[in-house]
Formats: structure tokens, sequence, C-alpha cells
């Protein structure tokens, strides 16, 4: 994801957890041919990607995620907010050109 966000690889990290019941895998069939497969998506990765790469407009007060304990909320919050102060002083500083 750092490497993305500074411009150092053009492909974004995969941030999907693909797991499959009943079957081993992998193998030669496709996921969609599996009998049971299940797609994980951690919220906060999908967020951190969407914020890097420009596609979401974000702003730290109003975080979308569903998190049932409210203490593990108030925390993940402001570990987000600190996270977006720290990518907003980065954007900030003169970047270095190439030598």
């Amino acid at each position: 994801l750092i490497l993305f966000q500074k411009g150092q690889t053009s492909t974004p990290p995969p941030f999907e957890i693909f797991l499959c019941f009943g079957e081993e895998w992998p193998d030669r069939k496709p996921k969609e041919k599996k009998l049971i497969t299940v797609q994980v998506v951690p919220v906060a990765a999908r967020l951190l990607l969407e914020m890097f790469s420009g596609e979401l407009s974000w702003s730290a007060d109003s975080i979308p995620l569903q998190i049932s304990h409210p203490d593990l909320k108030d925390k993940m919050v402001e570990q987000f907010k600190e996270l977006h102060q720290l990518w907003q002083n980065q954007q900030r500083l003169p970047q270095p050109g190439p030598a």
C-alpha cells in the first residue's frame, strides 16, 4: 500500500481474502466454480486503498465502520484520524525528484 501510495507501483495491493470450504484449493478450477467460497473484505484495508488512490472523498469524522463494541470503534476512529493527518502532512511535503 505504501509503494502504491508513493507511486512506486501502478498496481494497488489486493485486500480481498478468499476462503474455500469443502474442496481443495488452489487447483485448476476457478473460484467461481467452487462449491462454497467466501470473500472477506477488510473495511479498513478498502478505506485506506480508496483514500490513497483518491477514489474516496474521505472525511475522518464520518468513517462508515460498523463495529459492535463502542470502545473499539472509538479507538479505530482515532487511529484513522491520526493516519489521515499523517497522510495529509506527507502530501504537503515537497516530493524529491529523480536523481
